[in-house]
């Protein structure tokens, strides 16, 4: 072990962020830290390398299916299937590459913030709505009831 701490790294879904659960990190010295939205496809390695392997090799294997005339899969199909998808996806070489496109092993963020289409740009004022006497016009409160219905 080298440090102390650890770091968990959440999807963000707000059913993990409990008292119970700050409480246990506390005392573990866990840091738990929520990537952002829509992000893991970039972020965790898991998504960015095996489970993708998983989606490609169910897909070849459905697709043989397929050209021997099953048109239907079912559960009892997949877990049939699933041993050979495991395998496939789950090979040293594949994990230990999943860390490193994303960033991690070694530490490399360029890897992720490359991927991102951020376009930066300078905000500017919304063009007004209406006419010229629009802006013109100052809001007032109004004083009566009949003031309000006007």
């Amino acid at each position: 072990m080298v440090g102390r701490y650890r770091l968990l790294v959440l999807d963000g879904h707000g059913s993990q962020l409990t008292p119970q659960f700050d409480q246990i990190c506390e005392e573990n010295n866990i840091i738990p830290i929520c990537m952002p939205p829509h992000s893991s496809h970039l972020l965790q390695p898991l998504d960015i390398g095996c489970f993708a392997v998983s989606k490609r090799t169910y897909g070849r294997l459905v697709e043989t299916k397929m050209r021997n005339g099953i048109n239907h899969i079912n559960k009892l199909d997949f877990l049939e299937a699933y041993p050979t998808v495991r395998i496939e996806a789950f090979k040293s070489e594949t994990i230990k590459n999943s860390f490193s496109a994303a960033g991690l092993v070694p530490f490399s963020p360029d890897r992720v913030l490359l991927k991102l289409d951020v376009y930066l740009r300078t905000p500017t004022t919304p063009p007004s709505r209406g006419s010229n006497s629009s802006q013109n016009f100052t809001p007032k409160t109004p004083a009566t009831g009949k003031d309000l219905r006007r």
